[in-house]
C-alpha cells in the first residue's frame, strides 16, 4: 500500500497549488504520473525497477501484466508502455504528453475484474460523443474529434492485414490541417476489447480536469476554467482514487496448519 511518507509528499505537492478545470481532456497536457502508479501500487502491482532510477517498472499480481514509465527527452517518444506478459501478447504505448487520466482509462481497467466478454467498441464510444466516424469498404475506421485536433485511426495493412488503433493529438486545427503534435497512442490489434472500450471512455470523458498554474497547455481549443486554489480537491481525490483501488488488491493467500495428532513419521526423535 501507499505509505504515509508518499501521500505526505503528494500533498506537500499540491495543497497550496493554484490551477483551474480545464477541457477537453485530451488537450489537458500530462498530469502527474502518481495517478496511474499510485493507483496500481494501491492495487496490488508490485515495483520491479530501481527506486533511484526515474525508469519505473511495475508488474500486476498474477504477472500477466506490465507498465514501464521511461522518461525521454522526446515527448513524442513512447514513455508509458503496458504490454501482457501471456496469451496474446498486446501492448499500448503512449507518449509522454499523454493526458494521465486517458493512459489511466486503459490501466483501471487492467485492475478491475476482467469481463466474461467484450468487442472492439472503440469507434462507437467515441461517435456517441460526438466524433466523426467514417470506414472504408477495406474495414478502415477514422474518427474525428469535433475540435477536429484528435484522430483515432485503424487502417488495413496489404501485408499485414487490419492494424491496431492509433490516437493521435495535435495543438490546433489550422487552414492546413493539424498543427502542433501534442502526443499519440499506439494500440495492439489484439489488444481485448474491455481494454480499447476503457481507453476510449476515459478519452472523450467530457468531464474537465484539474491542471496546476503554468501546466496547461496554449492550445486555442482547450476551455479553461476561472483559477482557484485546486490543492486540497487533487489530494482528496487522489485518496478517495487510492481507496477505490484498493479495493481490487487481491486478498493475500491463505496459510493452512495441520490439526490432529502428528504422525509418528513426523514425530521427533525421543531422546534416550
Amino acid at each position: 500500500m501507499i505509505d504515509s511518507r508518499q501521500l505526505d509528499a503528494f500533498n506537500d505537492d499540491y495543497l497550496s497549488k493554484l490551477g483551474s478545470p480545464v477541457s477537453p481532456r485530451y488537450l489537458a497536457g500530462p498530469g502527474d504520473p502518481r495517478h496511474i502508479t499510485h493507483a496500481l501500487y494501491a492495487a496490488g502491482w508490485t515495483v520491479h525497477s530501481d527506486p533511484l532510477h526515474p525508469v519505473i517498472r511495475m508488474k500486476s499480481p498474477d504477472r500477466e501484466h506490465e507498465l514501464v514509465f521511461k522518461p525521454s527527452p522526446h515527448h513524442f517518444h513512447g514513455w508509458w508502455k503496458v504490454h501482457s506478459t501471456l496469451g496474446d501478447n498486446w501492448y499500448a504505448s503512449f507518449s509522454g504528453d499523454a493526458p494521465v487520466e486517458i493512459i489511466a482509462g486503459l490501466t483501471d481497467a487492467l485492475v478491475r475484474p476482467t469481463p466474461d466478454s467484450a468487442s472492439d467498441d472503440l469507434a462507437s464510444i467515441l461517435a456517441e460523443q460526438g466524433w466523426k466516424h467514417t470506414a472504408d469498404g477495406d474495414g478502415g475506421h477514422k474518427i474525428v474529434s469535433p475540435d477536429r485536433t484528435t484522430v483515432a485511426e485503424r487502417r488495413v495493412s496489404p501485408s499485414m492485414g487490419l492494424c491496431g488503433w492509433e490516437v493521435e493529438v495535435a495543438r490546433n486545427w489550422g487552414p492546413y490541417g493539424p498543427e502542433g503534435f501534442l502526443w499519440r497512442v499506439a494500440l495492439d490489434s489484439r489488444a481485448p476489447g474491455h481494454v480499447l472500450n476503457a481507453m476510449a471512455t476515459a478519452l472523450c470523458d467530457p468531464a474537465p480536469v484539474l491542471r496546476p498554474r503554468f501546466e496547461i497547455d496554449e492550445s486555442p481549443h482547450l476551455h479553461v476554467g476561472r483559477e482557484v486554489g485546486i490543492g486540497t480537491r487533487i489530494v482528496t481525490a487522489h485518496r478517495n482514487r487510492l481507496a477505490q483501488a484498493s479495493g481490487y488488491r487481491p486478498a493475500p493467500p491463505t496459510i493452512t496448519t495441520p490439526t490432529g495428532p502428528i504422525s509418528p513419521a513426523a514425530a521427533p526423535a525421543r531422546r534416550r
